[in-house]
């Protein structure tokens, strides 16, 4: 095991020092929903929808827009790509409460990756 000398000097051991201090990566918003079968995430990354077993990644520079709408019983969203299919994706929420947060979340999290396009 290396050990730092008193001249702030590293002897031995496993290869470099971890640094000081690391630049960390400042994320943008995201939004999660799920319930026990389907899922989404919107992020810096794009769209990412899960339906059981399929899951699908759209990255924002394949999609044209996200649109959403509450329903009765959850959220319903639709990812429409440049070239032309749309994928949706549909989570329960358990109360009528939660689906009224999503929808202000989510809302402010596309107007932040959709509002600076042309």
């Amino acid at each position: 095991m290396g050990v730092v000398q008193g001249s702030g000097q590293w002897q031995g051991g496993f290869g470099a020092p971890p640094p000081m201090f690391e630049q960390s990566v400042v994320a943008g918003p995201e939004f999660v929903a799920a319930d026990d079968h389907n899922g989404l995430v919107v992020d810096d990354r794009g769209v990412h929808f899960e339906q059981g077993p399929h899951a699908i990644d759209l990255p924002w520079a394949r999609l044209r827009t996200v649109q959403f709408h509450p329903l009765d019983a959850g959220l319903s969203v639709a990812a429409v790509t440049v070239d032309g299919p749309v994928y949706e994706c549909r989570v329960r929420a358990r109360r009528r409460s939660q689906v009224t947060r999503w929808c202000g979340e989510l809302a402010a999290v596309l107007h932040h990756y959709l509002g600076v396009r042309d």
